[in-house]
C-alpha cells in the first residue's frame, strides 16, 4: 500500500513495508525511488519487478534532459511508465484509505500535517505501527528526504497523543452530556 498527499509546499510519498528477514539488511529495502533530481515514484509489490520499471524510467529521464535540454516534467514521465507499465491505483485496503483521505485532506497543508496525514493513513491498514512505515518528502526547494525510523516513530507518537486526547475529549463530553 503506498499514499501520495500534496501539502502547500511538498508532496509527501507513504509505502507500507513488509517486514524485514533477519539476514537482510533494512536500508535496502526501499518501496521509494527518486528517478531524476525532482521526480520520485512509491511502489507496492515485487521489488524486482519495480527496479525494472524503475531502471527504465531512470534512463528515459536522462534521454529526455539530453534531447530537450530541460528536465523531465511530472506528467511525461507518468505517461511513460503508465506506457511501460499499465498500473493502477490499487492495493491492499485501498478503499479503507482512500475514504480516510477524501475526509481528512485539505488543500494547502503544512508540511508537517502533510506527513501527519499520510502516516495516518498508512496507520489505518498497518497493523505492525512505524517499524514498516516508509515516508518520503520532497519540496521544490529541497532534494528527496527519506525519514528515517525515529523520525517515523516521533510522528507516530504525536498521532498517539492527539487520539488519546481526541478520545479522553469525547469520554469527558459524552459522560457530561448524560449528567444533565
Amino acid at each position: 500500500m503506498q499514499v501520495g498527499i500534496r501539502g502547500a509546499d511538498c508532496v509527501v510519498l507513504g509505502v507500507e513495508k513488509k517486514s524485514v528477514l533477519k539476514l537482510q539488511d533494512p536500508r535496502t529495502v526501499r518501496k521509494i525511488a527518486q528517478l531524476d533530481d525532482h521526480v520520485c515514484m512509491a511502489f507496492a509489490g515485487l521489488t524486482a519487478d519495480a527496479r525494472v520499471l524503475i531502471n527504465k524510467a531512470r534512463i528515459e529521464c536522462q534521454s529526455h534532459r539530453l534531447t530537450v535540454e530541460d528536465p523531465v516534467s511530472v506528467e511525461y514521465i507518468t505517461r511513460y511508465i503508465a506506457g511501460v507499465q499499465q498500473a493502477n491505483a490499487i492495493g491492499r485496503s485501498s478503499k479503507t484509505v482512500r475514504e480516510f483521505l477524501e475526509k481528512n485532506y485539505k488543500e494547502s497543508m503544512s508540511d508537517d500535517d502533510s506527513i501527519k496525514l499520510a502516516v495516518r493513513a498508512l496507520l489505518e491498514i498497518v497493523q505492525t505501527g512505524a517499524k514498516n512505515i516508509e515516508i518520503a518528502v520532497m519540496g521544490p526547494s529541497r532534494r528527496l528526504k527519506t525519514l528515517d525510523a525515529a523520525e517515523v516513530d516521533a510522528v507516530v507518537a504525536v498521532i498517539e497523543q492527539e487520539n488519546a486526547a481526541e478520545a479522553a475529549a469525547k469520554a469527558g463530553g459524552s459522560s457530561s452530556a448524560l449528567a444533565k
